[in-house]
């Protein structure tokens, strides 16, 4: 189990740092390891709901692997 908790800004610079964004909310469900994002992207524009979401996983893959994510929602859509 991973010590370090991770924190809103960090989940926000690693999606920022990998996708164009128009609004992002980020919540903290439940003690720093549980997550909700609500994205809006025109990276999603032509994507359906699944491969959105993997998208968001694979950006954050690190913070899932080791746990300083435990648990995430994602409400994704594209801008069009």
């Amino acid at each position: 189990m991973n010590m370090y908790q991770i924190r809103e800004e960090d989940i926000e610079k690693l999606l920022r740092d990998k996708l164009e964004i128009e609004e992002l909310s980020i919540t903290d469900l439940k003690g720093g390891n549980h997550w909700e994002v609500v994205i809006k992207s025109p990276n999603f524009n032509d994507l359906n709901r699944i491969k959105q979401h993997k998208l968001i996983y694979e950006i954050l893959k690190e913070p899932l692997a080791d746990e300083s994510i435990h648990a995430l929602a994602i409400k994704s859509s594209g801008t069009n």
